[in-house]
């Protein structure tokens, strides 16, 4: 967009921001909330307080103050927002990805920084790592939770931890990404603004177990990369509780039969596949062509801490035309089996909306521009400018449909 479109989009971004208007304690809050708002969907090459500040004509160092010390609701915010996208781009058949991103920084005083590993970055550098959840369904996609994550040995670090410049509650405990993309979750489920059947995510989330069972116990399905090494049965395993003895205690566990099948790696079974099973699927139009991969499936029964867990789907994918040493990837799925391959297959794949997501919010609303270092002022910024990258979608969305019906920006003139 260019300025003439910012313009024209005032009323409507006045009237979204009047949305989370209850959350801000004070009319001046609201008021900095609004021009930061505006702030960051300007084409401003750096988006920090500073230089949103010179740009909207608010004082400096009360925007700053705004950010990173003022206790206007967050949550309340993000909670709004999941009803605003799932009044926007909400399906039955809506998806929740999970992930993460790194934000590099050069100092040592932000709450949670330190050398850790980043994918974003490809590296162990000085970063901080937040976890996000997306939102996508057939009518768009946007970033719509976030969680930062804080290391076991940052907070046990008396110096960092009581550190006024992070500034991190003192009820804040360590939770791993896994725990906080449960937290997530859950406060999605509760609130009940977003509508979705599935749950997706690399195999950094899709391995652990708990986080599998955290979905199937919320009644929805998930679609989760696995690692290559995850084990399941193709057939019944065959366990069963021995029969107890004349003496001793009686026996309640399962063990395996004596002839009982040994489980798998989802890899052995794959490559083991006959070239008659893979099927070849366009998953998804981008904008740079149509996502086209070969897929195939099967029914196995997980192996969930070295005993048999629920049974489901085994799906892999891999290019098309591939060779049998190709690249697979690796998915399971608890989705009954009268859910259609296409579908999976489309779930499986969604991970490329929030890495979009990421790559945008970043290019476009700032989400990595910040220079707070307070835990409270993250949650601040980056609450703000998924609410910033909400709206545009939003708009996009909107101006895509104009275009189709052939009125609205962008369309050619009336005939």
């Amino acid at each position: 967009m260019d300025d003439i479109d910012l313009q024209a989009l005032l009323p409507a971004l006045e009237g979204f921001h009047a949305r989370f208007g209850r959350f801000f304690r004070r009319s001046e809050g609201r008021a900095l909330g609004r021009k930061y708002l505006i702030g960051l969907t300007l084409p401003i090459e750096r988006k920090n307080a500073e230089n949103i500040a010179e740009q909207v004509g608010a004082p400096p160092r009360k925007l700053q103050e705004f950010l990173s010390d003022s206790p206007w609701d967050d949550e309340g915010c993000i909670g709004e927002l999941q009803r605003f996208v799932g009044e926007q781009f909400g399906a039955p058949d809506g998806v929740l990805i999970l992930d993460d991103t790194g934000f590099a920084k050069k100092g040592i005083h932000s709450a949670g920084v330190g050398r850790q590993y980043s994918g974003t970055l490809g590296r162990v550098d000085n970063c901080q790592i937040g976890v996000f959840m997306g939102y996508a369904s057939p009518h768009g996609h946007t970033l719509v939770d976030r969680r930062l994550y804080l290391t076991e040995g940052w907070l046990t670090d008396p110096a960092k931890r009581s550190s006024p410049r992070a500034a991190v509650p003192a009820d804040v405990r360590f939770r791993t990404k896994l725990e906080l993309a449960g937290e997530m979750l859950e406060a999605a489920a509760a609130r009940g603004y977003l509508p979705y059947q599935w749950v997706t995510a690399d195999a950094a989330y899709g391995d652990s177990h708990e986080l599998r069972r955290l979905v199937a116990e919320q009644g929805r399905w998930y679609c989760f990369e696995v690692s290559r090494d995850a084990l399941v049965w193709t057939q019944d395993p065959g366990w069963q509780v021995p029969r107890s003895g004349a003496t001793g205690r009686p026996r309640t566990r399962a063990r395996p039969r004596p002839d009982a099948l040994p489980a798998q790696t989802v890899d052995e079974i794959v490559r083991s596949l006959p070239p008659g099973d893979w099927i070849r699927l366009r998953v998804t139009e981008g904008e740079k062509g149509p996502r086209e991969y070969e897929f195939a499936r099967l029914r196995v029964i997980e192996k969930i801490h070295h005993e048999p867990g629920p049974e489901g789907w085994l799906l892999a994918r891999r290019p098309v035309g591939s060779d049998p040493g190709a690249d697979i990837k690796c998915y399971l799925s608890n989705a009954p089996e009268t859910v259609a391959l296409p579908e999976m297959a489309w779930v499986g794949c969604l991970r490329w909306t929030i890495e979009e997501d990421f790559e945008l919010a970043k290019g476009e609303v700032g989400l990595d521009h910040y220079e707070l270092t307070k835990y409270r002022g993250w949650y601040h910024h980056i609450t703000l400018s998924l609410l910033a990258l909400a709206f545009l979608k939003s708009v996009q969305h909107e101006w895509g449909e104009k275009r189709r019906t052939g009125v609205g920006p962008g369309s050619p003139p009336a005939a």
